[in-house]
């Protein structure tokens, strides 16, 4: 029998079935830990959480700190997860649930616990066949092989403790409103293409997905490039395969019929297969940040693949308040505006909901927004009249037209992985060279990677310089989804997707939309084999040269989009964009200004006839229109939130 439907996502948020209807919850959450305030704590924390108009309290339930020898529970004194789901229920908030295994939480091992990670069969395996290590403090540690099936017993047992204790506080009786499908499921950051996972439970995955004979390789070989190229592409599988596994745990010991999540790191939107794991778990997938100033931009672009891609709401699962105490300050103490600015930046894509972490102090991290007796940190300020705004807005409700896709290509970069010559690779270790999200190709020996990653930057530049309104749309969007909008652009250098070559050819014939392609046409497929079938016809050419000439490209992609009103856009500087929403009237409610400069600059906004003043939220200052047109001061990559 199908279980009872509690809740679920929407493309404005959670829905929670009632007695008398369902009821909307807008995801506007808060992380507090509560194995680490004290109980006598939790009622105030929790009070001034819900005070800034938070609607949802977030917790890891960490494996490790509950179990604490094989198979012996404590769930007493801070660790009463019952008692503190009761609480939150008593101070009126939803409650969202991430029992990991993985929860990180800067926890010893990730929370997973010592008796669990001391069995060999549960081990991920290096190339080598030797345990996996990560080294993070206080200790390096051998992590887990999530297609062991000894490991997954071990989980199957922990989520069922965890269900014993909040099965009873599910909604809509209870709090408990969503769960998390583990945590930022990247083979704990080993992203090296031949690192891991060569655990036998793991090839055994590997044989079934790729339906080739014996092991995967274990470093770059040329003559083996579609062997290789098809094991990157393995680990989307691999991750999605595991996830879907533990979310079919979570339905058996008790929570069916509960909404599913998961989250991903920090990283280059490229390096993950959300579309797969949405499919495997049955909910969305979200993305966390943790930003400096400088990495705005990038972040934006970050946001605006999610928006395109997640289903059915696009989610920012961690928004950095404060941060770790073994990395350096996101904004070394001299930037007051730069979380709630991080924040915005993360609004203007599109992400309809997000979860402050750390909303509640705690251990191992600084700077959360309320302490751990229940006082506003007075950096924290700026969340009440953020979530008021949004709901004075109706945020969930309200859209941006977007009138093109640019398609986010794997073909290329995967062999980007494949090659690199400094495996194993790190986006981390990228940033640190210097070369920036993806930079990994740039080590590598493939031309066409290097190319592709290099045409992929410069085309979202021209757009964001033309003041286009467009979504970042993986290479395995269906007809249908890419025929939504007015063009596609799909960048192409050595390779294209076969599958994605097919439907730009059915979608350039059928004319459901303009296909723009180039520079060049592609050759070969996914697995370097030749490309037999012939370029669609009916098709837009990117100029060879534009690599060179960004304002020409710009002038070139404007077009695509059609004749876009002048009003809610940018006339000068040319760094700086907004970004306005409308609702179903299409009236715009709410614009956003971000600025791309490195000093503060005075923007001019491009305003409707019919509005003669714009409010700020978080100063109640009165902006007024002059002439049609809005000045608008702007910190060093600052970003600004008006309301109609």
């Amino acid at each position: 029998m199908e279980a009872r439907r509690r809740t679920w996502f929407d493309a404005h948020g959670l829905k929670v079935a009632t007695a008398g209807g369902d009821r909307p919850l807008p995801f506007y959450a808060g992380a507090m830990h509560y194995w680490r305030v004290d109980p006598t704590r939790w009622a105030a924390c929790l009070r001034t959480l819900h005070a800034q108009g938070l609607t949802i309290v977030e917790t890891y339930v960490p494996w490790r700190v509950h179990e604490t020898a094989d198979g012996a529970f404590d769930w007493t004194g801070a660790k009463d997860l019952g008692a503190f789901l009761t609480a939150a229920r008593g101070a009126g908030l939803s409650v969202l649930l991430r029992p990991g295994p993985h929860v990180n939480a800067e926890l010893t091992s990730f929370g997973i616990p010592d008796h669990v990670l001391a069995d060999p069969a549960c081990l991920a395996r290096t190339a080598h066949g030797t345990p996996a290590w990560l080294p993070t403090p206080p200790r390096a540690w051998p992590i887990p092989s999530y297609a062991s099936t000894v490991f997954q017993r071990r989980v199957h047992d922990w989520y069922a403790a965890v269900a014993a204790v909040a099965a009873p506080h599910l909604a809509p009786e209870g709090p408990v409103v969503a769960i998390g499908v583990d945590n930022e499921a990247q083979l704990f950051f080993r992203l090296g293409a031949y690192a891991l996972d060569y655990h036998p439970d793991a090839l055994t995955w590997w044989r079934d997905a790729s339906a080739l004979d014996g092991t995967p390789p274990r470093a770059w070989d040329p003559a083996e490039a579609a062997r290789c190229v098809s094991w990157i592409r393995f680990k989307d599988q691999y991750i999605a395969r595991a996830l879907g596994v533990f979310a079919k745990f979570l339905d058996d010991v008790g929570f069916a019929g509960i909404a599913r999540f998961h989250n991903l790191p920090p990283g280059h939107h490229g390096l993950y297969d959300l579309r797969r794991i949405q499919h495997a778990i049955g909910g969305p997938v979200g993305i966390d940040a943790y930003t400096p100033r400088a990495e705005f931009r990038e972040l934006r672009r970050r946001a605006t693949a999610l928006v395109g891609n997640a289903d059915p709401v696009p989610l920012a699962l961690e928004v950095g308040v404060g941060f770790f105490p073994w990395f350096p300050p996101l904004d070394r103490g001299n930037d007051p505006t730069r979380e709630r600015d991080h924040l915005l930046s993360l609004l203007a894509t599109g992400v309809r909901g997000f979860n402050l972490y750390m909303a509640v102090e705690r251990d191992r991290y600084y700077g959360a927004a309320i302490s751990k007796t229940g006082t506003l940190e007075p950096h924290a300020t700026w969340i009440k009249p953020l979530v008021a705004a949004l709901a004075e807005i109706d945020w969930p409700a309200l859209r941006r037209a977007t009138p093109i896709a640019l398609i986010d290509s794997k073909a290329d970069a995967r062999f980007g992985a494949a090659t690199c010559v400094a495996d194993p690779f790190t986006p981390v270790l990228a940033e640190v060279l210097g070369l920036g999200p993806a930079g990994g190709a740039e080590l590598g020996t493939d031309p066409g990677a290097v190319a592709a990653r290099r045409w992929q930057t410069a085309i979202t530049s021209a757009l964001e310089l033309a003041q286009v309104p467009f979504a970042i749309v993986d290479d395995a969007a269906s007809e249908d989804e890419l025929a939504r909008y007015r063009a596609v652009i799909v960048p192409t250098t050595a390779r294209v997707d076969r599958g994605l070559w097919q439907r730009i050819s059915a979608l350039a014939e059928h004319k459901r939309a303009i296909v723009v392609l180039g520079p060049t046409t592609p050759t070969h497929d996914e697995l370097d084999q030749p490309l037999h079938d012939p370029p669609p016809r009916r098709v837009g050419r990117i100029r060879d040269g534009s690599l060179d000439d960004l304002p020409g490209l710009a002038s070139d992609l404007a077009s695509l989009a059609g004749d876009l009103p002048d009003t809610w856009q940018i006339e000068r500087p040319d760094d700086v964009r907004s970004f306005a929403y409308a609702n179903a009237a299409g009236t715009a409610k709410v614009v956003f200004i971000v600025s791309d400069a490195a000093k503060p600059v005075t923007a001019v906004l491009l305003c409707d006839a019919n509005v003669s003043v714009l409010r700020d939220p978080f100063t109640n200052e009165q902006l007024r229109v002059a002439g049609g047109k809005l000045s608008v001061t702007l910190l060093t990559r600052g970003v600004r939130m008006l309301l109609t």
